[in-house]
């Protein structure tokens, strides 16, 4: 392939761009042969583009929704998912089993499913009886759905914890139905709170959303009051505040950080259940990463026989050198000779590294315990 002098004037000007800085990614454009014609080219510094230097997020729509029964109202439910734009809908009441129709056809139509039936009790294990409670998360394809084990079991309600993820953002939710059949009792609160203790740690955004079947619109009710305080511990504030059942009453919650923006929450009755709908949008947006600058030495890379021959030929080892200087020409003596010789052999580099962020929960006395115990295991 010959190179035409329109290609010669291009490359020209083009090294000139690239020589002022204005445009890093010149040479890898041009042609093979005009960079070998024109070897200045070769010479221009090449300018590291940083990646990661915005923001970066996605907005999700989420919906739950108490529906009563899953199985013979799914095809409403995605008509309504649809008509809403609901990226990730959470679902109590589900009336379900691991293996219920409604569930596997919602796979097979390219969903993401993350469910949780009611456990069958042993004397009703073989009954063809409806399987009440359950709850299940269902989101569209492109967004990923991950369970999350925390460690921890209820007696007093059901719920599902799980990851959103799509892209490079990633939220958690805890979907909770605690059944409204039973009395709201302290055990209720107890096994809350050790759930949302778990939960907190992680680094994610949290939100908590479901059927808690407790009067939050009743200031004065005891179990709506320890409700909030549990909450709040948790840095945790519930965003409805309107009735969410037709009878009235706001059994229905979603929880986010008191930190983030507050979500407007839409609640609308779509004719499937006894309760609304809840429908809200969150832009989960991942902050800029920082970048530090730090100078090391390759120590991998040091050659211990060359390091030694280096010492012993060093003034270091010369007893006229050092035999009449004081402790401060001593340690300024060690310090030059042998800042010198790593110089030679493993010269100092500064290299840029992206800052990871800790969790919220590792503080100073944890990154103390941390460092202590790295101590102690150096004298095993």
């Amino acid at each position: 392939m010959r190179t035409t002098e329109s290609d010669a004037a291009n490359a020209n000007s083009t090294f000139q761009s690239a020589a002022a800085g204005l445009n890093e990614d010149i040479i890898p454009q041009l042609p093979r042969s005009t960079v070998r014609r024109f070897p200045l080219i070769q010479s221009v510094r090449r300018l590291r583009r940083e990646r990661h230097t915005a923001t970066s997020g996605v907005s999700f729509t989420f919906g739950h929704l108490n529906v009563r029964s899953l199985d013979g109202k799914l095809d409403d439910v995605l008509e309504t998912r649809r008509d809403l734009s609901i990226d990730v809908l959470f679902l109590g009441e589900t009336f379900h089993d691991a293996d219920s129709v409604c569930i596997r056809r919602l796979r097979a139509d390219g969903f993401q499913v993350v469910e949780r039936a009611r456990p069958w009790s042993p004397s009703s294990a073989d009954s063809v009886t409806t399987n009440y409670g359950g709850v299940a998360v269902v989101a569209v394809p492109g967004v990923r759905l991950t369970m999350i084990d925390v460690g921890v079991s209820s007696l007093t309600f059901e719920f599902v914890c799980v990851r959103i993820t799509s892209g490079t953002s990633a939220c958690i939710a805890v979907l909770i139905y605690r059944p409204g059949s039973v009395a709201v009792t302290q055990a209720f609160f107890s096994e809350l709170s050790d759930l949302l203790d778990r939960v907190a740690t992680m680094i994610d955004s949290v939100f908590v959303v479901g059927d808690l079947n407790v009067h939050v619109e009743r200031p004065d009710d005891p179990a709506a009051k320890q409700l909030n305080e549990v909450l709040a511990s948790h840095d945790l504030v519930c965003r409805v505040n309107v009735p969410t059942q037709r009878s009235g009453g706001t059994l229905d919650i979603v929880a986010t950080s008191g930190r983030l923006p507050s979500p407007s929450v839409e609640v609308l009755d779509v004719g499937l259940s006894d309760h609304s709908l809840l429908r809200w949008s969150a832009s989960l947006v991942r902050p800029c990463p920082v970048y530090s600058t730090v100078v090391r030495r390759p120590w991998r890379h040091l050659d211990s026989s060359a390091f030694r021959a280096a010492l012993t030929s060093s003034s270091l080892c010369c007893v006229d050198a050092w035999s009449a200087l004081d402790i401060d020409g001593l340690v300024q003596l060690y310090n030059t000779e042998v800042a010198g010789i790593l110089d030679r052999l493993i010269p100092a580099k500064s290299v840029k590294c992206r800052r990871r962020p800790s969790d919220p929960w590792f503080d100073t006395d944890c990154r103390a315990a941390k460092e202590q115990l790295r101590r102690l295991q150096s004298f095993v």
